[in-house]
């Protein structure tokens, strides 16, 4: 059983696609969950402000764990319905809103404790 040239040039493509944002989805979810575990520095004061919570972090955390993850499979899906016409700037559009999410929901995560204005 062979495979059309297209077939072949379509699954090339589509590896193209998605191990860069593979790679940086992992690596993102990995600096999320890392910032999730750090130490908390909050005000000594009494009541203490509701983010320093101990799980203070746990939902952006999820929150953003959980749109890399969706980011990634719509890329996957994206790759793999659209036409080549469309598919490039699709793809290139899903990779750099995936890059955004990379570096902010860690920062989102860092910054969902400890010191807070208001």
């Amino acid at each position: 059983m062979t495979t059309k040239p297209d077939e072949q040039a379509k699954a090339r493509a589509l590896w193209r696609w998605t191990v860069p944002p593979a790679v940086i989805a992992v690596v993102s979810i990995l600096l999320i969950w890392i910032a999730q575990s750090l130490p908390t520095i909050c005000p000594a004061i009494y009541p203490a402000p509701p983010s320093c919570a101990p799980d203070a972090r746990s939902g952006p955390a999820l929150l953003g764990s959980a749109f890399l993850v969706a980011l990634f499979v719509t890329l996957l899906v994206t790759g793999a319905v659209l036409q080549p016409k469309r598919r490039d700037k699709a793809l290139r559009i899903l990779v750099i809103v995936l890059v955004v999410a990379a570096v902010g929901a860690p920062l989102w995560t860092l910054t969902g404790s400890g010191f807070a204005p208001g």
